[in-house]
């Protein structure tokens, strides 16, 4: 689950996200401010993911609440102002919902949120690197290692994970394979991907993966077998 805190001194405002991040999916309310101070605290005291932060508070700003931050979560402002917009990609914030926004802008500011959380989770040795996907109404993390291979069903394919059950996200196989560390996977046929470290035989035809799991080679990945014999 991806965990969210709103800050925000209007209630109904809080009120809306909180309805809109569990018509979402695969998101997590921890708590709602309209206290700013408040939230600096809770927020540099506990895991968040995603911040939602009003910017015109009495007490203080969200550009004020954000530069005392010691934890920078993912930012999303939320104003009825469009004047702090530049201010706020200027200090990194993900994304900028004028009020009064809609459940659809809101899943747009969710997924870039979501975008910047595994890029930061990718550069941090200390997380497993993975992606997000859609899958069910809801954000799925897919870890690297736990994949097997991937299949494409048309429109939409389906990510095979060691000791979970398979997640279908709609997404083209290509543009899959470019969210994918290149060294760990390989292309091997038009509706196939597969994680070298899962591979247990090769032939010219096909792969065997783990757990006696059967892939076919496409005429035109050859190429793409020949150079990992090469190197193997």
């Amino acid at each position: 689950m991806i965990r969210c805190v709103v800050v925000d001194d209007e209630p109904l405002a809080i009120s809306l996200l909180h309805q809109y991040i569990r018509q979402y999916g695969g998101l997590e309310m921890l708590d709602g401010f309209t206290d700013a101070i408040e939230s600096i605290q809770y927020v540099n005291s506990n895991q968040v993911d995603i911040l939602f932060l009003d910017i015109l508070m009495p007490d203080i700003t969200g550009i004020e609440v954000l530069r005392r931050l010691n934890k920078k979560p993912a930012v999303i402002f939320t104003s009825a102002h469009r004047d702090f917009a530049l201010d706020g990609y200027e200090m990194g914030v993900v994304d900028y919902l004028l009020k009064p926004f809609s459940f659809e802008r809101f899943k747009k500011g969710v997924e870039k949120a979501a975008d910047f959380i595994r890029a930061k989770e990718e550069n941090n040795d200390n997380l497993l690197p993975g992606v997000f996907v859609k899958s069910e109404y809801k954000l799925v993390k897919i870890h690297f290692q736990d994949i097997i291979y991937i299949e494409s069903m048309d429109d939409y394919i389906r990510i095979h994970l060691e000791g979970s059950k398979p997640v279908i996200t709609l997404m083209s196989l290509k543009s899959f394979m470019e969210k994918l560390p290149s060294a760990d996977f390989l292309r091997v046929h038009r509706r196939y991907i597969v994680a070298i470290k899962k591979i247990s035989f090769v032939e010219r035809k096909r792969l065997l993966l783990k757990d006696q799991i059967e892939i076919p080679v496409g005429n035109t990945y050859q190429h793409v077998i020949r150079a990992f014999r090469s190197r193997n």
